[in-house]
This record gives structure tokens, C-alpha cells and sequence, in this order.
């Protein structure tokens, strides 16, 4: 167990919650029923989730509002609201101004108020975290716990380019293709924004959560959650152009490990699979791919490669 998990399992433990009409610990966002509120909250490090030598203050801004922004959709809402503190030195105020600059034309676009936060004097490091309060599109939530037996696991295609984007600017990764080094290095510093809760709604989808610590860790928690095991097939299809560039070690590493997607894995009937493909391919543009099914069991399983090989994220490594 991460440090991260043992954690998390201790504010879980202390979380005592007698009201059914409160979701806390354990989904992507926090759920006040009888006010029919979303709630969602997240923070960015400097040298730990973004580097000032290698991100600009729009790159920044836009992965910080989309790891805020995707935790929200992930439970079937729209945010309308925000708060956000920002700590940070006089000698990075230069930084701190263009980052609000590009942060405040994303909340415009998307149509999220502003309603207040804090600002800090840090010594070095610069600390960003936001909150986001939405209503769902419908009065039922996505959840985790819900994904059941035979149903379907989906996400978006093309994942893994984040993860060798970091490998390319951090782990000295060589790519020949330039091409593919470009378009991972802009993944990782800068990853796409997709609005999709209410595509998510209309397809009737029984469960979901954000994929942004790699698909291995997050089925881990979406299992444990809903008490059911996740076993995985088709991943040769998850990304088609790292699948042909690529060893097969590396491929199942990039797919199964990448973070800071920031796009939703979710489950739903067999039934509903073809008009999910034809629905987003319509509406988004986005290819969705069958990774697997749900089935009786605990844990994450596959058939197609030796998960032990696989090298997780850890948030304190």
C-alpha cells in the first residue's frame, strides 16, 4: 500500500458519515443531496505537478483548471462555481499574473464564477488549489460502487501519450518520430479539455471515474469501491499509434500507467456499447474503446500482459 493509500484510509476511517444523503471519501467528487450540490477540490505543487522551466503559465493553467474541471464531469455535473488560493513569492508574481490571466479566460468559457479563495506568501514553491461546485445534469450521481457484473469498461482512446511526454522531457526518453515526441510533450504539459458529463448522462452510464493517476491505480480504487473485479482486454486497441511505434513492454506501461489524462473510465450494459461509439464519435469527435468487463471479484485482471511488470505512479516517489 502507497503512502497516498494509507492516508487516505486514515481520513477514510475518521470519516464517520451517518446521513445517506452525503457522498464523501471515495468518489471523485463530494455529493450534498438534499442541496443537490457536486463539490470537487484539487492542488498543484510546484516541482511536483509542473515545473517552471519546462511549463509556461497557460500550460499551467490549463492542466490545473482540467484536473478540476474532469473530477466534476466524472460524477455527472457542470461546475458553476469556483474558489481558488494561490500561494506563491513576490519573485514569481510575474508567473502568478499570466497564470490568472489564461485561468480567467478558461472559467469564462466554461462559465464558472469566481466567488473567492486566498492569497499567500509562500518562501519558494508555488501552491494552487481549487474548488469547484456544480449540479449534476441529472439528480443521479455517478458513482463508483456502481458498476455491475457484466457490464462494459470504456474510456477514451489515445491514452499513454501523457505519461511518455513526461518520460521524453524528464526521463530523457528517446522517440525518433517527431511527430509522436511533439504530440506526447504537448499531452503531458498541456492535456485537451473535453466536456462530456452530459454525453455521460445521456448514454445512461452506470458508473465512472477520472482517469488521472493511470488506469492500473485508478481500476484498483474504482474496485475497491464497487467491490467488483475489473478484467481487461482489447488494450492493443487503447492507443493505435503507440501500439505500432513502440515495444510491447513499453506499450502496456504507457497505457496502463499514464496519468493526468483526464478523461473518464466508465462502465455500461453490452447493450449500449455501439450507440456510446456512434454517440461521441458524433458529438466529441473521440473514439471510445471497450477495455474490458466487470465481473465477480475484487482486484484488477488481464489476461494479455503480466501486470507485475507494470510501474506504477506513486505521488510520493
Amino acid at each position: 500500500m502507497s503512502l497516498e493509500d494509507k492516508i487516505i484510509k486514515k481520513l477514510n476511517s475518521s470519516f464517520f458519515n451517518s446521513n445517506k444523503n452525503l457522498v464523501g471519501i471515495g468518489d471523485d467528487c463530494a455529493y450534498l443531496n438534499k442541496e443537490d450540490l457536486l463539490i470537487s477540490t484539487d492542488t498543484f505543487i510546484e516541482n511536483t505537478h509542473f515545473d517552471l522551466d519546462k511549463s509556461n503559465p497557460k500550460q499551467v493553467a490549463k492542466k490545473f483548471f482540467n484536473a478540476n474541471y474532469s473530477d466534476l464531469q466524472c460524477s455527472g455535473g457542470q461546475p458553476a462555481y469556483c474558489f481558488l488560493n494561490i500561494s506563491f513569492s513576490k519573485k514569481k508574481s510575474e508567473f502568478i499574473h499570466h497564470f490568472i490571466k489564461e485561468l480567467s479566460s478558461l472559467l469564462k468559457k466554461y462559465k464558472i464564477t469566481l466567488m473567492g479563495g486566498d492569497t499567500t506568501k509562500s518562501i519558494t514553491d508555488i501552491s494552487l488549489t481549487m474548488t469547484l461546485i456544480g449540479k449534476p445534469f441529472q439528480k443521479k450521481i455517478f458513482l463508483r460502487a456502481n458498476a455491475k457484473e457484466q457490464e462494459l469498461i470504456c474510456t477514451f482512446s489515445n491514452i499513454g501519450f501523457s505519461k511518455l511526454g513526461y518520460d521524453i522531457l524528464y526521463k530523457s526518453k528517446t522517440i525518433r518520430d517527431l511527430k509522436l515526441k511533439k504530440q506526447s510533450i504537448k499531452q503531458f504539459l498541456s492535456p485537451k479539455i473535453y466536456s462530456y458529463a452530459a454525453l455521460l448522462t445521456k448514454l445512461k452510464v452506470s458508473s465512472c471515474m477520472d482517469l488521472s493517476d493511470g488506469l492500473i491505480i485508478d481500476l484498483i480504487k474504482y474496485s475497491k469501491v464497487s467491490k467488483k473485479r475489473f478484467h481487461l482486454n482489447n488494450l492493443d486497441n487503447l492507443n493505435p499509434t503507440l501500439y505500432k511505434k513502440l515495444n510491447r513492454s513499453d506499450y502496456y506501461n504507457y497505457v496502463l500507467t499514464s496519468g493526468e489524462e483526464f478523461v473518464p473510465i466508465f462502465t455500461i450494459p453490452a447493450k449500449r456499447l455501439s450507440s456510446a461509439v456512434d454517440f461521441f464519435k458524433k458529438n466529441l469527435r473521440v473514439s471510445i474503446v471497450n477495455i474490458g468487463s466487470v465481473l465477480n471479484g475484487s482486484g484488477v485482471t488481464t489476461d494479455e500482459y503480466d501486470l507485475n511488470q507494470i510501474h506504477s505512479f506513486d505521488h510520493f516517489k
